[in-house]
């Protein structure tokens, strides 16, 4: 009865994920950063390295968030893209906060939203976590995220961000280790193109 179901579960899982990696088990258990301050992470970011390469015709990848106060906190995020023939794509995600009272404000909820602005209730494909790991807000930022299948398999994504289109490599061996002990492997890590950048 589970074999065919495993089966069709574990072909949908490759065939959507593509060049991802899929590992067997549930997402690893890390750490995010203590004593979060959203609003001293608010701003411009440069992505500068991502898993896996689901973006090798885009280039300049930054991000910008910005709160927007309506009775409630919303925070909004503003990512542009250049494409290899240099046109300027802009999309929108809602980054979503944790409620006050919660232990690790870290722990956000990332939505992409359409070319609208409107995100679908129904359509959980486009969430994701936002958990920031390691932060001096300043210079450097370590995003994680993992989507799950049902406990048996996971899907680990992670970003580095810098205020800069750079990022030192001392710094960058510092957030690959911080990722290693939680026996993250950082091989998966693809470089993004920020040369160049109007």
């Amino acid at each position: 009865m589970w074999g065919p179901f495993l089966s069709l579960l574990i072909t949908s899982i490759f065939l959507t994920k593509r060049v991802q990696a899929v590992k067997w088990g549930s997402c690893e258990h890390v750490d995010v950063q203590q004593n979060f301050s959203l609003d001293q992470y608010m701003g411009t970011w440069y992505e500068i390295e991502r898993f896996y390469n689901v973006t090798e015709d885009l280039r300049c990848i930054s991000e910008t968030i910005s709160s927007s106060y309506n009775g409630l906190r919303n925070v909004y995020e503003v990512i542009t893209l250049i494409t290899k023939g240099n046109e300027v794509t802009e999309r929108t995600a809602e980054l979503i906060p944790p409620d006050e009272t919660a232990k690790d404000q870290a722990k956000l909820i990332f939505r992409l939203t359409d070319e609208h602005g409107v995100q679908d209730p129904l359509d959980h494909g486009n969430v994701l976590r936002y958990w920031v790991l390691d932060t001096d807000y300043t210079s450097y930022s370590l995003v994680f995220s993992c989507a799950s299948f049902l406990g048996i398999m996971h899907t680990p994504y992670a970003w580095t961000f810098s205020r800069e289109r750079q990022l030192s490599a001392n710094t960058t061996q510092y957030l690959h280790g911080v990722l290693e002990k939680y026996k993250i492997n950082t091989n998966d890590f693809v470089k993004i193109n920020q040369e160049d950048c109007t």
